[in-house]
């Protein structure tokens, strides 16, 4: 049987977006009896079960929508709970290693969605999510340690493009305002399709992650920014065309980020990384302008457009790649690819990428690396969590890397 009990006592499990304090239990006066204070919403118990208990005696109907790829019901993601006679309803979901990591869900009372206001909430399926974090016991580097801890601060800036302001969430490293002379390569992170620039930080916790990995030497200190993918202009977003975002990044974000931080500002000194969409965003941009980004990070992402142009042809962005595959080392110092073995076995656009990738030479650079995690892991963040963990072991490690400096000012891109 599971024992998690080490486990879950680190402060990871008990810290979200909203707080960094173990969550209040819920008051509740049951038939008249004294206000008592009672867990509810979701609890995982020390064997990796989770104990769903919701407090609604006049429900009729209480299930819950859970985005899990491998429940263990018959209903498959929609899980059906018991009713109690003191009002309660309850469900066990039994603990299973390919269900680890952040899982979001959400309360289905008598068909009507809720969230419960006792547990924490991140961006996910374009609406916020109740989440759990269920103990993954071979990744750990999310926890929090007794290491150096860097910063994520919130930023305001006006974009030109889309004639608005704009947010982005950024992730300084815990050397930064101890170091007044040094400066840091620069990491664009994307966040999926159904995200915002709020779920690698509020879900995935890169700020431990990278925390952990710099102070085991894993990874040198580096600079994180995250914006918003899924920011369409009005004429792009029935296609979900990112012809909009790519020029922000270019003419709005770089700029404003290199002016208020200390940035290497060569090709070399940045990446670009996402899972899904994200990863997609990456590829868009990162093989149209080698000029600007010398790295490039997929997580359980496509290599293609595969939403508006599914031949390989069709995206223009890629004619350079099938050109001059032998040559993709002389551009890109990382090309990364990450999966999870269960998602990769069924998803056959995936295959073709790789199919894509060999026929082209790319998979025989010594800049191109791969990564198949495990037999359980699919289209997750316990998977995505882990290729952003290994691309950012990979980066930046070339002691030459200072050299060649380019500013991207110089770089317009036509709308």
């Amino acid at each position: 049987m599971n024992d998690f009990t080490e486990l879950l006592k680190n402060q990871v499990f008990n810290e979200d977006a909203n707080g960094f304090e173990p969550r209040a239990m819920e008051k509740l006066s049951i038939n008249g009896s004294a206000s008592q204070k009672i867990k509810t919403g979701a609890v995982v118990q020390t064997n990796g079960d989770i104990l769903f208990r919701l407090y609604a005696p006049e429900a009729a109907d209480v299930r819950i929508d859970f985005s899990g790829t491998h429940i263990r019901t018959q209903k498959g993601q929609i899980i059906t709970m018991e009713k109690k006679e003191d009002g309660f309803w309850e469900y066990t979901l039994p603990y299973s290693s390919r269900d680890v990591g952040p899982r979001d869900f959400i309360f289905l009372i008598d068909g009507a969605a809720v969230l419960s206001p006792y547990l924490p909430v991140y961006q996910r399926s374009h609406r916020l999510n109740n989440y759990i974090e269920i103990p993954d016991p071979d990744f750990t580097l999310h926890h929090i340690n007794n290491v150096p801890h860097g910063s994520v601060v919130y930023r305001t800036y006006w974009s030109e493009v889309y004639q608005e302001w704009k947010r982005c969430l950024i992730y300084l490293p815990a050397e930064y305002n101890h170091e007044p002379a040094k400066k840091y390569p620069l990491v664009f992170l994307n966040n999926g399709g159904s995200e915002n620039e709020t779920t690698w930080f509020s879900a995935s916790k890169i700020h431990y992650i990278l925390d952990n990995l710099i102070a085991e030497k894993k990874a040198v200190p580096m600079i994180v920014a995250m914006t918003n993918t899924m920011a369409f202009r009005e004429e792009d977003k029935e296609q979900e065309l990112l012809w909009g975002w790519r020029d922000m990044i270019i003419n709005d974000t770089i700029p404003f980020l290199e002016n208020e931080y200390r940035l290497y500002t060569d090709k070399w000194n940045r990446a670009i990384c996402g899972n899904s969409f994200g990863g997609v965003a990456a590829g868009l941009m990162g093989w149209s302008h080698p000029e600007l980004f010398g790295n490039i990070g997929f997580f359980a992402a496509p290599v293609r457009y595969e939403n508006i142009w599914k031949k390989y042809e069709e995206n223009t962005h890629m004619h350079w790649m099938v050109e001059n595959g032998d040559k993709v080392g002389e551009q890109y110092k990382v090309l990364f690819f990450s999966r999870g073995e269960a998602e990769y076995l069924t998803n056959k656009n995936l295959q073709m990428d790789d199919d894509w990738l060999s026929r082209n030479g790319i998979l025989r650079q010594d800049c191109t690396h791969m990564r198949l995690y495990a037999e359980d892991f699919t289209h997750d963040h316990s998977t995505f969590r882990r290729g952003f963990a290994d691309f950012c072991k990979l980066l930046f490690k070339d002691e030459e890397r200072h050299l060649g400096q380019h500013d991207p000012r110089s770089h317009k891109t036509a709308t």
